[in-house]
């Protein structure tokens, strides 16, 4: 293991659940020896990745991710293409609603935007920056269907072990044939009770991965709404593509 692959092990370790950890910790959970630790921790602090908590001997995240996490916000190409083509999306929906932008993060899928239509509405699970199951929503099922065959193949034992009821592998890439075909996907109740996820493909050409942009919808809105809600997504994500960089 190089030292790239323990500072990236031990920047996974740290969650909301577990948001501190001594160098003790850090070595037991990832068979690392207390000197090695040590010094994978203060490179860590060193770059502002980390920080030590006074009088204690913890870890915790440092103010270095946030100044990350501005750049991306302000950097990325399909970031800044999207905050302004799904703020007009949030605006239209005729539902209370809140906007996604996933795409596909190792071996799962990830939040990386969302927008909520003003007024009272529930939450979602799709949370920026909170990695979701493969196998469940739409956005999710939607980057799955873009995925070439052998891509998807190498994530079907990582979809079969979260543990679906009554989970068919068949019948799954049959539901990810059909999105291809449809160009959406809509689910209903699969992640959050009581919400419809609506989803369309965004494609990335620059890079090697799959996204999508979906809706979640709260009441209950009938199939003249969902109708209504899929054209608007649909024509925000060629929005979307249509400002993303050629090349």
């Amino acid at each position: 293991m190089n030292r790239g692959d323990r500072l990236h092990l031990i920047l996974r370790l740290f969650s909301p659940e577990r948001p501190q950890w001594t160098a003790e910790e850090t070595a037991a959970a990832l068979g690392f020896s207390r000197s090695t630790a040590y010094r994978q921790l203060g490179a860590l602090v060193k770059s502002g990745l980390l920080e030590t908590l006074e009088r204690s001997s913890a870890y915790v995240l440092g103010p270095a991710i946030i100044e990350l996490d501005r750049n991306i916000r302000l950097s990325d190409p399909l970031l800044t293409a999207a905050t302004s083509a799904m703020r007009w999306l949030a605006e239209q929906a005729p539902v209370p609603c809140t906007i996604l932008l996933c795409r596909l993060y190792r071996d799962r899928v990830m939040c990386i935007a969302q927008e909520e239509k003003r007024g009272e509405i529930g939450a979602v699970s799709y949370e920026r920056g909170r990695p979701m199951p493969l196998s469940r929503g739409a956005p999710s099922r939607t980057i799955l269907a873009q995925l070439p065959p052998r891509r998807l193949a190498t994530l079907m034992p990582t979809i079969e072990a979260e543990n679906v009821p009554g989970f068919d592998s068949e019948s799954f890439r049959r539901q990810l044939r059909d999105i291809r075909k449809h160009g959406y996907c809509i689910t209903r109740g699969e992640v959050d009770k009581g919400v419809v996820g609506i989803a369309v493909p965004l494609a990335m050409p620059r890079r090697a991965a799959a996204a999508s942009l979906g809706i979640a919808c709260f009441g209950a809105p009938d199939e003249a709404t969902l109708a209504r809600v899929r054209a608007l997504l649909v024509a925000t994500a060629e929005t979307i593509k249509a400002s993303l960089p050629a090349a």
